[in-house]
C-alpha cells in the first residue's frame, strides 16, 4: 500500500476513491489439500470508497499468510533462518538435506510461501535432533559418492 499516494483509481467503478482501510475480513484459503476459514479482524487493504471493491496485492497475501500460519502452528520464516543459522548450516545445505529445492527454502524464510504440515515437523525434528541431522548427513555423502561412481 506504500507503492504510490492514495487515492487511487478504482479498477471496477473506476474513479478515484481508493484507500486504505482496515476491515474485518473472512476469507478460505486452501493448504495442504485442506481448506481453511480465517477470520483476519484487523485487515489492511486499499479500498474504494464508492463501490467498495478491495484491491488486494502483496500486503493482503503476507497478512493471510501469516493468519494461516499463526492457526496451523506453523514455524516462522525467522525460526526456520535462526534455526538454520544457529547450526551454521547453509541454506544450500539444509535444502539438500530436507530434499527441497533452494528455491522452496528461500521463499519459507523470506514468508513468501508456507511449507507443508510434514516439512514443518520434519523441520522442527531436523533443528531439534543431531541424531536426524546426522542420518540425513550420512545420506548425503552416500548419495555423492553414489553419483559419483
Amino acid at each position: 500500500m506504500k507503492s504510490r499516494p492514495f487515492p487511487w483509481r478504482c479498477p471496477r467503478c473506476r474513479l478515484p476513491e481508493v484507500a486504505p482501510a482496515i476491515i474485518p475480513y473472512r476469507v478460505e484459503v486452501r493448504h495442504d489439500n485442506i481448506l481453511h476459514l480465517l477470520d483476519l479482524p484487523r485487515f489492511e487493504v486499499p479500498r474504494c470508497g464508492s463501490c467498495g471493491e478491495l484491491v488486494l496485492g502483496n500486503d493482503a497475501d503476507e497478512q493471510i499468510n501469516e493468519a494461516l500460519r499463526s492457526k496451523l502452528h506453523l514455524l516462522k520464516p525467522d525460526d526456520i533462518s535462526n534455526s538454520r543459522e544457529g547450526l551454521s548450516i547453509s541454506r544450500d545445505k539444509l535444502a539438500e538435506c530436507l530434499g527441497i529445492s533452494l528455491e522452496q527454502l528461500s521463499d519459507w524464510e523470506e514468508g513468501t510461501s508456507l511449507p507443508s504440515r510434514s516439512m514443518d515437523r520434519f523441520m522442527r525434528v531436523y533443528f531439534a535432533l543431531p541424531e536426524v541431522r546426522d542420518v540425513l548427513s550420512d545420506c548425503l555423502v552416500q548419495d555423492s559418492i553414489m553419483q559419483s561412481a
